[in-house]
């Protein structure tokens, strides 16, 4: 709707964004990008041809019990660069179940996306694709544009 509304991802937009979610100046932005802070430094990346499996469990995880407990557990620093990966499988243990699923079926140590709960490897795995158990396996590929 920013996009829309000819709100431009600029100093300013980001801002006007950031004050929305924050998952919402990367939308703005668009592309790649490594997201910091609270989801408002946004700094672009180039493009990237990747290969992608994707693990989405039968149940979601809510993102504010996880800042919650990264907080309690003191801000610790995660695997893989997510950080909120340990608060993740504390609030939702049964994440873990699907992380070594994953890796079990690609040979990959796998990464959480942002809170959760999708494990993902930087590797397409046609043959996985569909589901697992409860899980949906989703297998894509990243293009320049």
């Amino acid at each position: 709707m920013l996009r829309w509304a000819g709100v431009a991802p600029d100093r300013a937009g980001l801002a006007l964004a950031a004050s929305l979610g924050s998952d919402v100046p990367f939308c703005l932005l668009g592309g790649r990008a490594r997201v910091t802070g609270t989801g408002e430094e946004v700094e672009p990346l180039a493009p990237e041809e990747l290969g992608l499996t994707l693990l989405i469990p039968p149940f979601g995880v809510p993102t504010g019990p996880v800042y919650r407990r990264w907080d309690e557990l003191g801000s610790p620093a995660g695997p893989a660069g997510n950080d909120l990966e340990p608060a993740a499988l504390a609030v939702e243990p049964r994440l873990a179940r699907w992380r070594d699923r994953l890796g079990a079926a690609t040979g990959l140590v796998p990464r959480l996306a942002g809170s959760g709960s999708t494990w993902f490897v930087e590797q397409a795995f046609p043959d996985l694709a569909g589901p697992l158990g409860d899980a949906l396996v989703v297998v894509t590929r990243t293009g320049r544009p």
